[in-house]
């Protein structure tokens, strides 16, 4: 088949930059990088206000057509068949009715999709009108570590969910809702219990906020802010089992797992072992949602985030942050 063409909104980090100084051979960890290296996408196009910006961009990536609006690349006449959204949340509401205009296949976009619920359900609905595909980049959900888990969990591996603790910070929609995102993947609904004072650490309007969940039969599931965004990012989930404990580090760069064994201090007591350190599948997960996506339009597969998904994580967040904001 034909390689499908690619326009890319907004030209910074996530879009490209972070893959613009790395180790040569490494796995992508930008829209860019994931694109240019598989064989089913070619990218024809980037948009940036900044025109230096994006004409850098276009350089860097080999791209045909650097635009500074979605308007100029409307004019274009060109066929787009995916979009990917990589500009600040506070832009994606009108990126993305834009987008609408372009009549791409597919919109990929960064999390959360837009700055409120109500416009997510908009976008969501407009697309699912006009027959485009919505993905959203919460990117754990094409780490197959991750998805592995969760089989396992369903399967009942470990014995029966006890308590999850998850660490965060820079924000509860701009970090912590990829954390929400993620245990709603693997251990399904979770029931707002209880929500802190915000700690406003980063963003001026996103706080990070202690929040307790309760999921399935009365498990409980607490996030906490862990250290100021100034001091270091922190993001980590840690799952207690009946028969051990399961700690993501790093964002799920690395994982820890440690097992049910006979204490050997303590005649008649178990407790947990030191834990073995397997590699995670985060540094796959851009490959593996392009992967999906070209699975999606050539093969009519299911997408692994969608706007299905994410307006469950959104709608969350959103509750959080109005409850924290009466507080």
């Amino acid at each position: 088949m034909e390689k499908l063409s690619v326009l890319i909104v907004g030209c910074g980090n996530i879009a490209g930059g972070l893959d613009s100084n790395k180790i040569e051979d490494g796995p992508p960890l930008t829209h860019a990088g994931a694109f240019t290296l598989s064989p089913n996408f070619k990218i024809v196009g980037c948009v940036d206000i900044d025109k230096e910006k994006s004409k850098k961009f276009a350089e860097l990536w080999n791209i045909n057509n650097a635009y500074v609006s979605m308007e100029e690349a409307l004019q274009a006449d060109i066929q787009f068949d995916v979009i990917s959204i990589c500009c600040p949340t506070q832009y994606h509401n009108s990126y993305l009715n834009a987008c609408l205009l372009l009549s791409p296949q597919l919109i990929f976009c960064e999390k959360p999709l837009t700055d409120s619920v109500k416009n997510t359900n908009k976008i969501k609905t407009a697309c699912e009108q006009a027959g485009i595909l919505l993905a959203v980049n919460y990117l754990r959900r094409w780490d197959e570590k991750i998805i592995r888990l969760k089989k396992e969990i369903q399967a009942n591996k470990r014995g029966s969910l006890r308590s999850v603790v998850g660490y965060y910070n820079k924000g509860i929609l701009n970090n912590g809702s990829h954390l929400i995102d993620i245990l709603l993947f693997l251990i399904g609904d979770m029931r707002l219990k209880h929500v802190g004072q915000p700690n406003y650490d980063f963003f001026p309007n996103d706080p990070s906020v202690s929040v307790t969940l309760e999921a399935g039969s009365s498990v409980p599931v607490i996030l906490v802010p862990g250290a100021k965004a100034s001091d270091y990012s922190i993001f980590e989930i840690q799952m207690i089992f009946e028969k051990g404990m399961i700690t993501m580090f790093d964002g799920g760069l690395r994982w820890i797992e440690r097992q049910v064994v006979d204490s050997e201090v303590f005649d008649g007591y178990q407790v947990l072992d030191s834990g073995s350190e397997n590699k995670g599948g985060y540094l796959d997960t851009m490959s593996n949602a392009v992967d999906n996506i070209w699975r999606a339009l050539s093969q009519g597969d299911s997408l692994n985030s969608s706007g299905d998904t994410a307006i469950i994580s959104q709608n969350l967040c959103e509750r959080i942050l109005l409850e924290s904001r009466l507080r």
